[in-house]
């Protein structure tokens, strides 16, 4: 199995033991399992692979290596293509999405014989003040909204990125992004947010709003696309962006009782009670089985 070197494990299972009881307030975090909010033992900042091989992690990384059956072919194509390049992802152990595409990713490099060493692992926490960001904050400037996010470098320079789940598989958009053909990961409609929005970091007017809305509305999935996106700005205190990106969401998705809640939220966050009790009062209309806009408005009163 990758990565089972004895030394290594032995290594991170000290390097375990050592970090177990840091708290978020560390200076450095290498190697760092420290334990979340529901008392899970979590890793975060930069983490070597073979801390994947160490208890409670290895149950399931070990589960989805062994099970995934990779592509031969494409990774015979992959092989000579990888050269000069380097590899960063951001991930969760907490996130399920993490635990099972990273153990593939990993199989897939090993499979193709690449460098290792050219290899960045970043894990991210999913406390509300760390919400997919890491310790130190590598994430700054590179948009990461969705974990895993899988970065391809080529001499320093991104080549491309695979976003929570590839779209045809991990070999085979990894060939893409490497061959240098056309290649567009998930949630366009978060990226033409970052890339071509303007003044997103200022309240937005109605006017503005609704020309989001429609730029957005043929390339946006899901009301949980933009959704995630706001959380991911509330968790980096940008709450003018959250409050834009949700109202936005708003629009797209009117009959979605959801919207409104986490609008509200980030209102709540921004310190505008009247506007936050408003919405939780939209979402109440919508769902009236709503128990978190219920909870929170009753907490507002």
């Amino acid at each position: 199995m990758y990565f089972k070197n004895i030394l290594a494990v032995a290594v991170a299972c000290i390097a375990m033991a050592c970090h177990r009881h840091s708290t978020l307030h560390k200076t450095a975090y290498v190697n760092t399992v420290t334990t979340s909010g529901t008392g899970s033992p979590v890793l975060l900042g930069h983490c070597s692979p073979s801390m994947l091989q160490i208890p409670p992690f290895q149950t399931w990384y070990d589960t989805m290596y062994a099970s995934y059956q990779t592509d031969a072919a494409t990774i015979q194509q992959l092989q000579p293509r990888l050269s000069n390049r380097t590899v960063e992802v951001f991930l969760g152990t907490w996130c399920g999405d993490s635990r099972r595409e990273v153990p593939r990713l990993i199989k897939v490099l090993q499979e193709a014989h690449f460098d290792t060493s050219h290899l960045t692992l970043i894990f991210t926490g999913n406390e509300p003040d760390l919400y997919k960001q890491s310790p130190q904050h590598e994430e700054r400037g590179r948009f990461i909204h969705r974990v895993p996010t899988i970065i391809v470098y080529n001499n320093g320079k991104e080549e491309g990125r695979i976003v929570e789940t590839p779209v045809t598989s991990l070999e085979k958009d990894l060939l893409a992004i490497v061959s240098g053909v056309d290649y567009t990961p998930k949630y366009i409609a978060a990226r033409y947010w970052q890339q071509q929005v303007k003044a997103k970091d200022k309240l937005m007017g109605a006017g503005q709003l609704q020309q989001t809305a429609t730029a957005l509305k043929p390339l946006c999935k899901s009301a949980g696309e933009l959704n995630g996106l706001g959380y991911v700005l509330m968790g980096q205190k940008k709450y003018s962006e959250a409050i834009n990106v949700l109202a936005v969401n708003t629009l797209l998705y009117p009959e979605n009782y959801n919207t409104y809640d986490s609008l509200a939220e980030a209102y709540a966050k921004a310190g505008d009670v009247e506007n936050a009790r408003s919405y939780y009062r939209k979402a109440l209309e919508l769902n009236p089985k709503a128990t978190h806009a219920a909870e929170q408005l009753a907490v507002l009163q």
